[in-house]
């Protein structure tokens, strides 16, 4: 009887004792917070404020010195052609969406097939007549 006192005893304050000491161990609140390594610089410097750049207002004034013609040309072909591509690809994409818009469904689309609701009918009264020879003949 005594040694049985003793052991409830001895367990009742080792609890006691665990829920008075804090917290230790890999699932304590203290190991939960995050550690920097010490490898990696624990402040880096801010990056120096970019200088300020004095923004110009747009000017409507022509420019100083005439522009070569041929320059100019060179310039506009490349234009022209990026701005074909562009209506070429808008016609594309027009094309596109008149091709699925056109031939919209009409209808429920949800409701199901009538046909296919006759099948699962069919297949439905096929599987319950089974279930009954098999049912009959046990």
């Amino acid at each position: 009887m005594a040694q049985s006192i003793h052991a409830v005893l001895t367990r009742a304050l080792g609890f006691l004792e665990a829920l008075l000491t804090p917290p230790r161990g890999r699932h304590s609140a203290a190991a939960l917070r995050r550690r920097r390594s010490t490898r990696v610089r624990r402040y880096a410097p801010l990056p120096a404020p970019p200088a300020a750049r004095v923004r110009r207002p747009a000017s409507t004034t022509p420019p100083r010195a005439p522009l070569p013609a041929d320059d100019v040309a060179l310039v506009r072909g490349y234009y022209r052609a990026f701005e074909d591509e562009r209506d070429r690809v808008q016609a594309d994409a027009e094309a596109r969406l008149h091709r699925w818009t056109s031939s919209a469904p009409v209808g429920d689309l949800l409701a199901p097939d009538p046909d296919d609701l006759a099948d699962l009918r069919r297949v439905t009264r096929q599987w319950l007549a089974q279930q009954r020879r098999q049912a009959v003949a046990a």
